[in-house]
């Protein structure tokens, strides 16, 4: 056998295994477009988060809005429904019963997309795009921390990445409780998050256990200082 035979087959080989970033990944965040007409469906709206609840089935817990949702829902405004695991097209696609209809969700080849199509009626389909988190930049910190009582960032906030797995938070800090030696100004790294898909941590922060949570649009940062709520406060992407 000579050596372009062996080339040959060795490509063969490699291009038959499917490497991790070629497999389907349904798990994540997804923020939905409004091409559901919600005059006349019941429609995922907003946010929908899939999570794989055991190795056979995924769980879909969203937002719901439109006119059928009333009576349909019981007036409930969220859904957790769970599907099997995507087989279809090789993970990529799944046909099922979805509230009360028969509905084909697709995702495309490189999972940052899903394409629902309502087989039933058609202007109930829609599609989602990946929520990706983005925590780098200047945020506006707001006064709801009291700082009367607490050590509290103020006025501004900046976030920037010093490593694949480290933020740096820099801010002003004022209030009757800081250190003397923070001299009025902060600079703590802190873990990349990966609770809530990226879009939450849970760190000590200024001496107390803090969870910040950031929206799925990126503009907002609620922060919940978990020992002492009254220190607790929220930002606004500048």
């Amino acid at each position: 056998m000579n050596t372009f035979t062996i080339l040959l087959l060795a490509t063969a080989v490699v291009s038959c295994i499917a490497r991790p970033s070629d497999m389907p990944n349904w798990l994540g965040t997804f923020t939905l477009d409004d091409s559901c007409n919600q005059a006349e469906c019941c429609c995922l709206a907003e946010q929908a988060t899939i999570s794989k609840i055991r190795d056979t089935q995924l769980l879909i817990t969203a937002n719901v809005a439109g006119a059928p949702c009333r009576e349909q829902l019981n007036g409930s405004t969220t859904i957790s429904v769970a599907l099997p695991i995507p087989q279809d097209k090789g993970g990529y696609q799944i046909t099922a019963n979805f509230l009360g209809t028969n509905n084909r969700f697709t995702l495309n080849s490189d999972s940052q997309y899903i394409a629902n199509v309502n087989i039933q009626f058609p202007k109930c389909s829609g599609s989602a795009q990946r929520a990706v988190s983005n925590w780098i930049g200047t945020f506006n910190v707001d006064d709801s921390c009291n700082q009367n009582e607490c050590c509290c960032l103020s006025e501004r906030v900046t976030i920037t990445k010093i490593s694949d797995t480290q933020l740096l938070v820099s801010a002003r800090a004022v209030g009757q409780t800081c250190p003397s030696e923070l001299n009025g100004s902060v600079e703590i790294p802190i873990p990349m998050p990966q609770d809530k898909n990226g879009f939450q941590t849970t760190v000590d922060f200024l001496g107390s256990m803090n969870r910040f949570t950031l929206t799925y649009d990126n503009q907002y940062i609620a922060n919940a200082n978990l020992q002492s709520p009254k220190c607790s406060g929220m930002a606004r992407r500048a």
